[in-house]
């Protein structure tokens, strides 16, 4: 998953550095906060790439905004994402972003693309969201997901806490997409796993494995452009990152 940020003028910064913006395209929903983000502009297209901690990027992330529309006080942005993985395996998915003038609402679906529609493999989700007026101190919303597959005619379930959600400080971040002004927003993710057939001895084993490698994650957000950057700590060891690398209107 990504951080929100703020861009450090007007201009995007992908107008800024990358040289990649192409003529502003006009949507039914473009009125009000929500049309200024990129992630509710028809015909945008955000590239991310993901590493582990260290060296080359191991995916590469294409969203692409299909349409936007207003519905219920809600502008909707549905999106197609491509996960291309470095030995050229491709993941495609569907969701949809939503903004209500307040608060940006992610699919956190969005958040396991690579996995959530393997063979087998179904994602539900509640909404992570983001307030557009954000500030430091604030305390944000829990989200839970759940992804269920299948193997062997059994069914195993994992379930997503994202917790403890804490605007921690205003921060500048810089990609190959330009610099944004950021908020870091941190929070630890519990993972409960349900596995058939697993007795109580296995159950303790998972429970103590899951106290020695906590996962935490930190995001920039920035409300005036979306998510730019999200990092993945296990044990307190950084495992992985994942941030915006080119935007194009």
């Amino acid at each position: 998953m990504f951080a929100a940020c703020n861009n450090e003028s007007s201009n995007s910064p992908a107008t800024k550095d990358s040289g990649m913006v192409a003529e502003k395209k006009s949507s039914p929903a473009s009125s009000g906060p929500c049309n200024k983000l990129v992630f509710f502009e028809e015909g945008a297209e955000i590239e991310s790439k993901t590493y582990k901690a260290v060296g080359d990027p191991v995916s590469t992330q294409l969203t692409k905004i299909l349409s936007v529309k207003k519905e219920g006080g809600m502008t909707i942005a549905s999106v197609e994402s491509t996960d291309t993985q470095g030995n050229g395996k491709v993941t495609k998915m569907s969701y949809d972003y939503k903004c209500d003038g307040n608060n940006i609402y992610f699919d956190m679906a969005s958040l396991f693309r690579a996995n959530a529609e393997k063979s087998g493999t179904s994602f539900k989700a509640s909404v992570i969201e983001y307030p557009i007026n954000v500030s430091a101190g604030q305390t944000l919303p829990d989200a839970t997901g759940t992804m269920t597959s299948e193997r062997n005619g059994k069914t195993m379930e994992m379930k997503y806490h994202y917790k403890d959600r804490k605007v921690e400080a205003k921060e500048d971040v810089t990609t190959t997409a330009g610099t944004f002004s950021c908020y870091k927003i941190s929070n630890s993710v519990e993972i409960d796993m349900e596995i058939p057939g697993m007795d109580e001895r296995a159950k303790k084993i998972m429970e103590s494995m899951k106290d020695k490698m906590k996962t935490t994650s930190t995001t920039w957000f920035a409300p005036d452009f979306g998510i730019v950057k999200m990092e993945m700590y296990q044990g307190g060891k950084l495992i992985s990152k994942t941030e915006v690398t080119a935007v194009k209107k």
